[in-house]
């Protein structure tokens, strides 16, 4: 084993790469897939990278998984993926805890359909979770490769609570339903059965509970004490016996299945409907033509690196929209206060664009750092259409212009329903998709 051990390392430092140290279970497991790896399939990773439970400091032994991502130099080939999928089910046979489970990305192609690893399947899907990117830009651990700072990880706090929040509402709304349409038929199960599902939806509500009003991800426990912390004493109980079951205690606060089921049904309504109520997006987002009261705030506006690699800061936008007419600067509002801004434009450019006279540019937009991760992009993305037909009744499409490496604002787009039209121009930053969406019904001349 030292031996391997020995040549293990000589393969990573030929390759200037770092190891980082994590617990010996885990990095047991590791060393032996990185080691089936570089001798079955050399060459094949670039990058070895660890999320989940072990990057918040959450992993239980004996309980938790190994969650991880694996970069690869090139796109998986059928024979990788059968030696890979060999790889996993030896190591699976001789290491029952703690178990890989994890995604093969290229780093040039993370969006692309491609490989993962759960509990003995081994198959092709999208790996489109913000909250895995999210979890791996902001706390990931590099077992070897580039460092994660230096991956071109695109997505954004706005991108994580916008998933959660849609979680909550299809996944576990119609999950609660069914509990409650089923609560007699659940209250005859085996305690077990049902301290099982208790624990589930008790915690995992409370974490996304916490992702919408912190924009950050936590722990199973650790949403249970925030949830002691912020909720009201009648739900204290509930959340203690989850917290409970969690930790393997044996200490009970529940007398009846029936307690136990009608409680954790009602939590989890009056939890979600909470949420809802308190999504800023809902009514706090209005779009608004610019007026000089709103100068002072987009002269102080803020934006990272990134954004002004692929927009403009709305000060520079505003001294173009001084000399043409054809650009209308618009704000977007949340609470009162400028969160947002985008030009809408029709002007000599417009036909590079578009073949649509009656179509209408949309350029420089974008969301100031401070209101990032609120939704506020998708609510201003909805609300655009019909202010655009309010107050340009000439104008029946919009269109856009994105950068091709620009990921994180391809998926808020297409969520807010825009088009690929499948036309391609050139930028400052080189080449970009055009999008479009329909406002109303073609206008014919």
């Amino acid at each position: 084993m030292q031996r391997v051990e020995k040549c293990r390392r000589k393969i990573l430092k030929e390759k200037g790469i770092e190891m980082y140290r994590i617990p010996e279970s885990i990095q047991k497991v590791l060393d032996l897939y990185i080691d089936k790896c570089n001798k079955e399939l050399p060459g094949l990773l670039d990058g070895l990278y660890v999320h989940g439970s072990i990057a918040i400091d959450a992993y239980l032994e004996g309980q938790s998984d190994i969650d991880f991502v694996a970069v690869t130099s090139r796109k998986l080939t059928n024979d990788d993926a059968a030696i890979l999928k060999e790889i996993h089910r030896k190591l699976a046979k001789t290491c029952k805890k703690p178990q890989l489970d994890g995604i093969y990305v290229q780093s040039s192609n993370q969006d692309e359909e491609s490989y993962f690893y759960n509990e003995g399947t081994f198959e092709k899907a999208k790996h489109d979770n913000p909250v895995t990117w999210w979890l791996l830009k902001n706390n990931g651990v590099t077992i070897f490769g580039p460092k994660v700072k230096d991956l071109p990880i695109h997505v954004t706090t706005e991108d994580l609570t916008d998933y959660v929040r849609k979680n909550m509402n299809d996944y576990w709304a119609t999950r609660v339903m069914n509990m409650e349409k089923i609560k007699k038929q659940l209250m005859t199960y085996p305690v077990q059965h049902i301290e099982t599902e208790m624990e589930w939806t008790v915690l995992g509500l409370l974490r996304q509970y916490y992702t919408l009003s912190e924009h950050s991800v936590i722990s199973k426990l650790a949403a249970g004490e925030y949830g002691l912390r912020k909720l009201e004493p009648k739900w204290h109980d509930l959340i203690q016996e989850a917290m409970n079951i969690r930790k393997g205690s044996t200490e009970r606060i529940f007398a009846s299945n029936e307690e136990r089921v009608n409680t954790t049904i009602h939590f989890a309504k009056e939890l979600i409907s909470s949420c809802n109520e308190n999504n800023p997006t809902k009514s706090e987002v209005i779009l608004e033509g610019y007026q000089t009261g709103h100068l002072e705030e987009l002269i102080k506006y803020e934006l990272t690196e990134s954004q002004l690699t692929f927009t403009s800061h709305p000060k520079d936008a505003l001294l173009a929209c001084e000399t043409d007419r054809g650009r209308h600067p618009i704000v977007i509002l949340e609470k009162g206060k400028p969160a947002g801004f985008f030009v809408l434009y029709q002007g000599e450019e417009l036909p590079s664009y578009t073949d649509n006279p009656n179509a209408i540019l949309l350029r420089a937009y974008s969301v100031a750092v401070p209101f990032q991760g609120k939704g506020i992009a998708g609510k201003s993305l909805e609300l655009l259409p019909n202010y655009v037909k309010r107050n340009f009744p000439h104008v029946d499409e919009v269109v856009l212009a994105v950068n091709v490496r620009n990921e994180t604002a391809q998926r808020v787009y297409l969520r807010a329903g825009f088009k690929d039209s499948g036309r391609r121009v050139m930028g400052r930053m080189g080449e970009q998709y055009l999008y479009r969406i329909r406002v109303r019904e073609e206008i014919r001349q």
